[in-house]
């Protein structure tokens, strides 16, 4: 029993072992089907069996150029990966084949990348006289020229099979595209040319193989060149002239039609004929601070130069405003060439200068041109001579001598600087004297030419100036004063005392000092001498 039960248990025991190998195996053959079922519906065969709509594309490509390449070269990137990644995108074909209603061509026609194109064509000949494949090379993929090299699938095999598609049939016609060996040398009058080999002529533009020698106008070359040996130019009859010509003066801004203006008609000279119309501005705009009124008082010549003509009338105002402080006056009685250079000219001599400038505050009311001799030209000022009457225009200030200004302000018209008299004229003409003066000559005691500063004479008698007051000693003053250098004050000085010292029998006070009570024998005690008798 114990044997069994072992047998059993090894026998549970190796149940994984089996069920992972036979997992393995399975995958094994599961990937080699797989394999060959990826590896067979890669080749042209499959695609020409297994799906009707296919099959005018395979009986092209047994015919055509690459009938011994698979499909896949030409339609799946190199490599396992890629490959397999395409069948996840097959799957939407075969969803399409079941369920839809597949029909060529296809509203987007399956791309083939040049890559997959130079892996089997490097190095690619030039096989034309005249044509440059690497100048066609670099406009887009090899398949836009190339479109029938794999399969050259006609319009009547697809009818056939049942799959044609009428919305992309202007896709699919290659008569108006640039096919190997599709084109047509149709163009009338035309030279054959190597473009014609894969060029419809007739159905393709002009610029597409010729550059204008003018700028580019948007149209085709046919609109005004007749297709033909000379391609001469003929001008269409048309209104939209600005599809090609534009105005050469940027200051051209009428919208209206070009004939409004240009009236010979299109293809003939074009030349100008200036309408009558009088609205100036809708074509020319006003110049900046130009007047408001209409053009045509100015600019007299109508349709030809509309040089600027000033007009004759006297009213300036319109057009010209006055400056700033200007004479409200008429303009041509300073301005005198009318509608040529309007020159200011000074009115002459006689004309009243107050009109036009007011007198400075202050002035004198007299004629301008007595002081302002320069006439119509700079006006300055000129003093008038020596024999004027100063105050009629000078008022004398307060105060001031009454007599002839000259005789002080000696720099006749110039500064009228003012030059004091010489020591001989008389001093009282000017100066009247104060009160109490002395009456005798200034000069005596102030210097003549200076400032006229007091100077103390030298006299002795001090009573010709100076009064004694009342009472006062009578006799000399210097026995008193003592005169300083100046005499601008003279110290008093007591006098000596006969004797030497006061006695009462020596001298008497009272004798310069009446009525002190004080006689002959009697001590002064005001002069502080404390040696005298005490009696």
């Amino acid at each position: 029993m114990n044997t069994r039960r072992d047998t059993d248990a090894s026998a549970r025991g190796n149940v994984p072992v089996r069920l992972i190998a036979a997992i393995a195996v399975s995958v094994v053959v599961l990937g080699v089907a797989f394999a060959g079922i990826a590896r067979a519906t890669e080749l042209p065969s499959f695609c020409g069996s297994a799906c009707h709509e296919m099959g005018p594309f395979h009986s092209a490509w047994t015919t055509g150029a690459h009938k011994n390449i698979s499909c896949v070269e030409c339609h799946v990137d190199v490599g396992t990966i890629a490959r397999m990644e395409h069948k996840v995108v097959a799957l939407k074909e075969v969803a399409t084949h079941v369920t839809g209603d597949p029909k060529f061509p296809m509203e987007q026609v399956t791309p083939v990348p040049s890559e997959r194109c130079k892996r089997c064509h490097p190095n690619v000949a030039l096989t034309s006289t005249g044509f440059s494949h690497a100048e066609h090379a670099n406009r887009g993929e090899c398949v836009m020229c190339h479109a029938t090299v794999g399969h050259d699938v006609s319009i009547s095999a697809l009818k056939e099979a049942g799959v044609y598609n009428d919305f992309a049939k202007t896709t699919f016609d290659t008569t108006k595209t640039a096919v190997v060996d599709r084109g047509k040398a149709n163009l009338a009058g035309h030279k054959t040319v190597p473009c014609s080999r894969c060029h419809d002529m007739a159905a393709a533009k002009c610029s597409e193989c010729h550059k204008p020698k003018h700028v580019d106008r948007g149209k085709d070359c046919t609109v005004c060149h007749a297709t033909g040996a000379k391609f001469v130019f003929t001008h269409p009859v048309r209104a939209d002239c600005g599809t090609c010509h534009k105005p050469k003066s940027p200051a051209h801004t009428w919208k209206g039609a070009c004939t409004d203006c240009h009236k010979s008609g299109p293809g003939v000279n074009f030349n100008v004929t200036h309408p009558a119309d009088t609205n100036c501005e809708s074509c020319h705009p006003r110049p900046a601070k130009h007047r408001a009124g209409t053009c045509a008082p100015c600019h007299k010549k109508t349709g030809v130069s509309w040089a600027f003509a000033h007009p004759d009338s006297g009213d300036c105002e319109p057009c010209h405003a006055r400056p700033a402080n200007h004479k409200s006056g008429s303009c041509s009685s300073c301005h005198h060439s009318p509608g040529k250079n309007w020159a200011y000219a000074h009115p002459g001599s006689k004309a009243d200068c107050t009109s036009c400038h007011p007198r400075p505050s202050g002035h004198r009311s007299g004629s301008c041109t007595s002081c302002h001799t320069s006439v119509g030209k700079s006006w300055n000022f000129s003093h008038p001579g020596s024999k004027s009457d100063c105050t009629s225009c000078h008022a004398r200030p307060s105060g001031h001598r009454s007599g002839s200004c000259t005789s002080c302000h000696a720099s006749v018209g110039k500064s009228w600087k003012f030059s004091h008299p010489g020591s001989s004229s008389n001093c009282a003409s000017c100066h009247s004297r104060p009160g109490g003066h002395n009456s005798g000559s200034c000069q005596d005691c102030h210097s003549p030419g200076s400032k006229w500063t007091f100077r103390h004479t030298g006299s002795s008698s001090c009573s010709s100036c100076h009064k004694a007051p009342s009472n006062h000693y009578g006799t000399t003053c210097q026995s008193c004063h003592s005169p300083s250098k100046s005499w601008s004050s003279a110290t008093f000085s007591h006098p000596g005392i006969p004797g030497g010292e006061h006695r009462s029998t020596s001298f008497a006070c009272t004798k310069c000092h009446p009525g002190s009570g004080r006689g002959p024998g009697h001590f002064c005690s005001c002069h502080g001498n404390t040696t005298g008798p005490s009696d």
